[in-house]
């Protein structure tokens, strides 16, 4: 049998090393682009079935001009929301519609803990359904909410 030079052992080692260096550093910009992009949806396309009769609508979802607002959603939203579908939070495109009191929003984002003390049914309901308590958010201001909603719900 014949032996192998350590030299060019190590060459092939490296190689392979090399290589897989590359194929993580791809993989794992692969993945960030995935977890990123789907929470700066710029068209969000739904299809429903209206009726059950089979006929398909399309809906498209944009995202409101916020830079501040952006920029709130990737610091203090987005580790439990996704703009477009459900994660550990319900997904935030539309939630201004679904409180019947802006001031209520503004309140539950504050303090989600502090308002289910209220007895609001669609605070409960939303506790209920996904289990967890929000973190409390007091340190932002009406304005900044305001710029949040902006952009996850124009």
């Amino acid at each position: 049998m014949k032996e192998l030079d350590p030299n060019k052992l190590k060459q092939i080692n490296n190689s392979a090393l090399l290589a897989l260096c590359i194929l993580l550093i791809l993989g794992g910009g692969l993945v960030w682009e995935v977890f990123t992009s789907s929470s700066k949806i710029f068209s969000y396309e739904e299809q429903t079935v209206l009726g059950g009769c089979g006929v398909t609508n399309n809906f498209v979802y944009e995202t409101g001009n916020s830079p501040e607002g952006e920029l709130l959603f990737q610091v203090k939203c987005q580790r439990c929301h996704l703009v477009d579908r459900k994660m550990t939070g319900p997904a935030l495109m539309g939630v201004r519609n679904r409180w019947a009191d802006s001031t209520d929003l503004y309140s539950w984002i504050k303090n989600s803990q502090k308002f289910l003390e209220t007895g609001d049914k669609y605070a409960i309901d939303l506790y209920k359904a996904y289990g967890t308590i929000m973190p409390p958010f007091p340190e932002l201001s009406d304005e900044q909410i305001a710029e949040l909603l902006i952009y996850v719900s124009p």
